[in-house]
C-alpha cells in the first residue's frame, strides 16, 4: 500500500508556547497543596503506635508488647 503524505489544515489556534492552564476557576483552586510539618510530625495516622511493636507467642497465641517478652510465662 503506498503511504501518502497529506499536510492537515488545524482546525483551531495552536499557543506558541506553554503557559499555565486558565479557565473559569480562580488560581487557588488549581495551586498545589502545601504540606506544614511540625516538629512533633508523625509518619502514621496512629502517631501513639509509631514506635510500639507487637508480639505474638507460638505457644499461647497471646499479643504481648517488646517489654512483656522477657517476663512472659505461657499458661497451658
Amino acid at each position: 500500500m503506498p503511504l501518502i503524505r497529506k499536510f492537515a489544515i488545524q482546525g483551531h489556534a495552536i499557543p506558541a508556547t506553554a503557559h499555565s492552564p486558565r479557565g473559569p476557576f480562580p488560581p487557588e483552586i488549581l495551586e498545589q497543596p502545601r504540606m506544614e510539618y511540625v516538629d512533633e510530625h508523625s509518619d502514621s495516622l496512629h502517631s501513639a503506635l509509631d514506635d510500639t511493636r507487637f508480639f505474638k507467642c507460638r505457644e499461647c497465641n497471646e499479643v504481648l508488647l517488646e517489654d512483656q517478652l522477657k517476663n512472659h510465662i505461657c499458661e497451658d
